[in-house]
């Protein structure tokens, strides 16, 4: 709408995008990153400390309740209210982190604030597709990949630093204090681009209804069947499927879940033929777009080559004589600014020549680096200089690659249902970590690094093989702002 673009140009994207994506990527950080450090220090036995990853569910499964953030009040209304919520919760952890029930009182805090978190993603990424068209879409990738990682960046580092000094009491507090001046930033300043939905009171009430509640209820059921049963399955299991994580499974079930939904569409299209299903037309709409089949496949493979790389990549050079230091150097400073750097490059020059002209040349350049490992492997590049070098330069190829990636997967969001596709499709991202690290050991034990980095590059094929039969990589008229 014309207005929505006004309001654009007055609340400047480059603030309200770093602020929103680095807004994402904090309390995402405190939870994969401060949950196991409190657990530690608190005596947790190792089971315990190894179950804080089962936070990370919440990530995997948003999909299911993205679908109400598209039917229900606005995605920014959302993004504000649950960021109180967070800030809230943040408090509470402040406030447990020193009592003689820290691990009890803090697993369900920590829990509530991965749902929270994880439905404040959902919230971000389709407001992000709701504010912006496809130009600015892509312009501003970089920026948004950047913030999150910044975010990151500063609870790994800092935070942890600031608990030593000063005790985990402060340093919560301090978390509560960044979520409720981002809160604040936003409730002034983020734009209002967005058409009202129904109201957020309206939800509680159709939750409620007879198939919703009951769906909620089984979903429930096989989730804690699932948590029990796959322990007890996974000596039964080949040794490669016994590594697959819970989040592992649950990609996996997604996504044999589209397929059978994918062959029965048909039938499901007259069976909510009038329906006023918000949650179920979701789903069949995503499925119901061009060529969707090569979409998903695409999805699932476009990163393959670049998982096997990552599992083996530091294992491999710690044998050739990199010490933990260098390497940390190499891949989290001068890997991660060369990271920083192509995103932004990418998604800029998408916006301005469209994702058609440059997506062969983005993902050969983050496919065909893989292939600097099989030269280090095969002992034509010795020294720290080279090693530096070659993580560099595979970082600066996969940051051309995370521009693609991202800005194909805001173009297979439909209309109506932006924030539920986007987290299905984000959902499906993790697979082809889940099968490279099914088979990584595996495959570099029985080839050789040598062998197995040029398998890296085969592994990207199949992806590349895809671009020409992909639909979405021209501008579609009139798509992005609401």
């Amino acid at each position: 709408m014309a207005g929505g673009k006004k309001k654009k140009r007055e609340a400047n994207p480059h603030l309200w995008v770093s602020s929103t994506y680095f807004a994402e990527g904090f309390p995402y950080s405190v939870v994969h990153q401060l949950a196991e450090v409190l657990f530690k220090e608190a005596g947790a036995s190792l089971q315990a400390i190894g179950l804080t990853s089962l936070f990370h569910l919440p990530w995997n499964l948003k999909f299911l309740w993205g679908p109400l953030l598209d039917a229900f009040a606005t995605k920014r209304a959302w993004m504000v209210t649950v960021e109180l919520l967070m800030a809230v919760l943040l408090v509470g952890l402040a406030l447990v982190a020193t009592s003689g029930q820290v691990l009890l009182l803090a697993s369900l805090l920590f829990a509530l604030l991965a749902v929270l978190s994880a439905t404040h993603d959902i919230a971000i990424d389709g407001y992000y597709l709701e504010a912006l068209d496809e130009d600015d879409q892509s312009r501003f990738v970089g920026y948004r990949a950047s913030a999150y990682k910044v975010a990151m960046m500063l609870v790994a580092g800092p935070t942890l630093i600031f608990v030593s000094k000063v005790g985990w009491t402060a340093a919560f507090a301090a978390t509560a204090v960044v979520m409720l001046l981002l809160m604040a930033w936003h409730q002034v300043f983020l734009p209002r681009v967005e058409l009202q939905q129904r109201p957020a009171r309206m939800m509680l009430a159709t939750l409620l209804r007879g198939r919703v509640l009951a769906g909620a209820v089984v979903l429930a059921a096989l989730l804690l069947a699932g948590r029990w049963l796959l322990p007890q399955l996974q000596p039964l299991l080949p040794a490669a499927l016994q590594t697959v994580s819970v989040s592992g499974w649950i990609a996996i079930s997604l996504l044999a879940s589209l397929l059978l939904a994918m062959a029965m569409l048909p039938r499901l299209k007259r069976a909510l033929a009038g329906s006023d299903s918000f949650y179920a037309s979701a789903f069949v709409d995503f499925l119901a777009q061009d060529r969707v089949g090569r979409v998903l496949a695409f999805v699932v493979l476009f990163r393959a080559g670049e998982s096997f790389l990552l599992k083996m990549r530091y294992p491999f050079l710690r044998d050739l004589g990199m010490s933990m230091e260098q390497y940390a150097f190499a891949s989290g400073t001068v890997g991660l600014v060369a990271s920083f750097v192509a995103t932004l490059l990418g998604g800029y020059l998408i916006s301005k020549h469209g994702l058609r002209r440059w997506i062969w040349p983005f993902v050969l350049a983050q496919n065909t680096l893989n292939l600097l490992y099989m030269w280090l492997a095969s002992g034509s590049g010795e020294g720290l200089s080279a090693w530096t070098l070659v993580v560099t330069l595979e970082a600066f190829g996969s940051g051309l690659g995370t521009a693609v990636f991202m800005v194909y997967l805001m173009r297979c969001c439909g209309r109506e249902h932006r924030a539920a596709h986007m987290a299905l499709l984000t959902a499906l991202m993790s697979l082809g970590f889940t099968i490279a690290g099914v088979a990584s050991g595996f495959l570099a034990d029985a080839l050789g690094f040598t062998s197995y980095f040029g398998f890296t590059f085969l592994a990207s094929l199949p992806a590349m093989a895809l671009i020409p039969l992909l639909p979405k990589l021209d501008r579609t008229a009139g798509a992005g702002g609401a």
